[in-house]
């Protein structure tokens, strides 16, 4: 029978201890271990949890990924937003133009991602935050003992990058340029930009060219069953988070983990000239070793 393990930890009072515990944190990074931020129990699935079971599960703990582990307690791979959507894409009512996303009713561990990316629970959060970049994985789950005893995924990174108060205006290390969609896109032409440009999210532009929402990988598969052609602002995500060109890192980071915030849109003069997603945050951290 299909189940799922754990709960990923809602506590969210490390970033403050560690406020407190390292005042001069900027010139600490290698005594900040993983074991400091990293939540536990990790949240996994069985290898016979149903794809639309293991998107249920995801979207209702808003998580990315999870870990696929047999009865015994092995980890066999790891199942994402982003495989769901790729799989999604490819059955036969997404292909003829029925419905964007079509999820099969078929086992995780048919199109799961084998193997896990794993760091030890006394790392420093500079080598996980250096393999979430290099592997380009918004989580990576802390091994002991041959058993996951924790995870540690971009919401840690934020409460590291603003705890160790990493200066820097955020215009320096921002993507750019931003990938959009115009309000009055439909959510077929959004899902197949996601597809097409291999992101996990879009922003929305309103007719002044001023971001409004943006629409993710989430969005996406909770849509899938609406007509392809409804318009993107009815299932769009209208929470976003802006900050000047400017702002310090450390400051959007601790805007970015207080709203829960996955990615951070930057204006200049009022315009969107970029953002910095959770691998940006990451390879930010990573440089600092």
């Amino acid at each position: 029978m299909a189940c799922a393990k754990g709960l990923d930890k809602q506590d969210r009072g490390p970033v403050y201890v560690l406020a407190k515990l390292l005042p001069g944190a900027a010139t600490m990074t290698t005594s900040l271990l993983v074991s400091t931020l990293m939540k536990s129990p990790v949240l996994s699935v069985a290898p016979d949890t149903l794809v639309d079971e293991a998107y249920l599960l995801l979207a209702s703990r808003r998580i990315s990924s999870a870990p696929v582990v047999d009865a015994a307690g092995k980890a066999l791979g790891v199942v994402s937003l982003t495989d769901l959507l790729r799989i999604g894409r490819l059955q036969p009512a997404s292909l003829a133009g029925i419905q964007p996303i079509d999820l099969p009713t078929e086992p995780v561990s048919d199109h799961m991602h084998k193997g896990v990316i794993t760091v030890s629970p006394n790392a420093p959060v500079t080598a996980a935050a250096r393999a979430m970049a290099e592997e380009h994985v918004h989580r990576v789950y802390v091994e002991q003992d041959g058993k996951l005893v924790g995870v540690f995924s971009i919401e840690e990174v934020l409460s590291a990058v603003r705890a160790l108060r990493l200066e820097g205006p955020i215009g320096e290390v921002m993507t750019k340029p931003v990938i959009s969609l115009p309000v009055t896109a439909t959510i077929a032409d959004a899902t197949s930009r996601l597809d097409r440009a291999q992101v996990t999210g879009l922003v929305i532009l309103d007719e002044y060219k001023h971001p409004v929402g943006v629409f993710t990988q989430v969005e996406a598969l909770a849509a899938r069953s609406l007509a392809p052609e409804t318009k993107v602002e009815d299932v769009m995500n209208y929470a976003i988070l802006t900050q000047h060109v400017k702002t310090p890192l450390y400051r959007a980071a601790a805007h970015a983990y207080e709203s829960r915030a996955r990615r951070v849109l930057v204006l200049e003069n009022g315009d969107l000239v970029g953002l910095i997603t959770g691998l940006d945050f990451a390879r930010v951290l990573a440089a600092t070793a």
